[in-house]
């Protein structure tokens, strides 16, 4: 488990900050309030919840990037390689059912329910440990609804469903830009000027029904 500031339940505040406006009245509410799962109340507004469910620090991202939200469906017996050159790194919430991964190198998981329980001793003032289980190279780890894992970018392995109904998971997926970044502009002209055709040898234009060269009265 990774050790985290203890900026960050202040980071989910602000945060909210930014959803419910930047009036001084907003920010007061949300910073007098505090978050709880299943608080029909929380950030002292009334009929909004909030849950934490995961958190993944100090990842490397790349920029500029693309986010994909994708859902993802598993019938009983599907098999879902995934490419070890794939640059991605995927965030997936288990929806329902059951999943079983097997990873070439690490990946995070953490567990259904396990991270409201740690907000508590860092809202009162102790330190944030970010719940979660690092699994080793190779390892086969299954997950359940609720369950989350983070796969990093570069590593290959595969998802399988081992049970006997429908598995369905919710990734949030980071990858670089599929444009391959910035679109390339054609430069102006020097000075702005629209290049003009070069006239014909000697500067005359010939006139019409004129062979070329042949001078005219």
């Amino acid at each position: 488990m990774r050790r985290c500031s203890l900026l960050v339940p202040v980071v989910i505040i602000a945060l909210l900050g930014l959803l419910v406006g930047s009036s001084p009245a907003a920010r007061a509410t949300a910073q007098d309030s505090t978050p709880a799962a299943g608080d029909e109340k929380a950030f002292g507004f009334e009929g909004v919840s909030f849950e934490a469910l995961a958190i993944a620090p100090g990842m490397t991202l790349p920029s500029p990037a693309d986010l994909v939200l994708v859902r993802i469906g598993l019938e009983p017996g599907a098999v879902l390689p995934v490419d070890p050159e794939n640059p991605s790194l995927a965030m997936v919430l288990i929806e329902s059912g059951e999943l079983t991964v097997t990873f070439d190198g690490p990946v995070t998981i953490t567990r259904a329910g396990s991270f409201a329980p740690v907000l508590a001793p860092a809202e009162a003032g102790g330190a944030f440990v970010a719940p979660g289980e690092t699994t080793e190279a190779g390892e086969t780890v299954t997950l359940q609804a609720g369950d989350v894992v983070v796969f990093p970018p570069n590593i290959g392995g595969e998802i399988r469903n081992e049970g006997e109904e429908l598995a369905v998971g919710l990734a949030f997926i980071v990858e670089p830009p599929s444009s391959g970044g910035a679109v390339p502009v054609e430069p102006p002209s020097p000075g702005g000027a629209v290049p003009v055709e070069p006239p014909s040898s000697g500067g005359a234009v010939p006139a019409e029904g004129t062979p070329e060269g042949t001078p005219t009265a």
